[in-house]
């Protein structure tokens, strides 16, 4: 019996997917009944912008890319198993969504407030499980 192929995995399944291009992300909303604005994560229990509740909330999939707001560089993992130093920074994906993620540059000398970012897959050492990385858009990552 042949050995079967294993898809990869996303670190936090309910936030994002691989793309088809098999490197770019998608990210997973869901449009609130209510107000008909964009909720991320999908999963929220209510709309971060009225708090109605999501229960009937159209999902949404859109590109992963956003806008650097601002970046710094950490010295200090965050998190068990965070490689450092390492760029962070907030990013806004949507109208009135900012999230705080990893960009995927070896230092900051590139990057600029207001720059369009683009979020890809990065594999962890088992080459099947990835998480989110920004990169400056239409760059290749380092």
């Amino acid at each position: 019996m042949n050995a079967s192929h294993t898809e990869p995995r996303p670190r936090h399944p309910t936030l994002y997917r691989l793309a088809a291009d098999g490197r770019s992300l998608e990210f997973l909303y869901a449009r609130c009944p209510g107000c008909r604005r964009l909720t991320f994560p999908a999963n929220a229990p209510g709309c971060m912008h009225c708090g109605a509740p999501l229960d009937e909330a159209e999902p949404v999939v859109l590109p992963g890319e956003g806008t650097l707001m601002e970046y710094v560089t950490l010295h200090v993992a965050l998190a068990p198993g965070m490689p450092v130093p390492a760029i962070a920074g907030d990013i806004r994906i949507a109208d009135g969504i900012v999230e705080q993620a990893v960009i995927g540059v070896a230092d900051e000398s590139g990057l600029r407030p207001g720059m369009a970012l683009t979020a890809i897959a990065a594999f962890e050492e088992d080459g099947l499980t990835y998480r989110c990385a920004f990169v400056p858009a239409g760059e290749d990552p380092q």
